[in-house]
């Protein structure tokens, strides 16, 4: 059979006196566990009927000539050079390797000059 009641609510009773003892020999008063507070519920927005929607008009980007877009994808790839190589100059250490990293690093800064250059005076002729 179960133990009765009240033999588990003096059990209980002797465990907060015990706290309250160790507490106060602890020089901390017990603090109370606060309840999580419940968030509110969020209602669920209306959906919209598929008729109602208004289309997006379609944007119409500009024609890029091949010669434009190339430059790009070399640009796109000497800066991609360039982040790599700064990474790796941060990476490594020793004088030699410095050396040789700062120097495929400024040549790739050039090369990043001319291209972008070269990119402007095709965008500008073509305008």
């Amino acid at each position: 059979m179960a133990a009765p009641k009240s033999r588990s609510r003096k059990v209980a009773a002797k465990k907060k006196t015990a706290a309250k003892k160790k507490a106060a020999k602890n020089g901390k008063p017990k603090v109370a566990a606060k309840k999580a507070a419940k968030a509110p519920k969020r209602r669920a927005a209306k959906k919209k009927a598929a008729a109602s929607r208004k289309a997006r008009p379609t944007v119409v980007k500009p024609a890029v000539s091949p010669a434009v877009a190339d430059l790009d994808q070399r640009i796109a790839i000497v800066r991609n050079n360039l982040r790599d190589l700064t990474e790796l100059a941060a990476a490594s250490s020793g004088a030699s390797t410095e050396e040789l990293t700062a120097g495929r690093i400024a040549e790739q800064e050039t090369q990043l000059r001319t291209l972008t250059k070269q990119r402007d005076d095709l965008a500008r002729r073509g305008s």
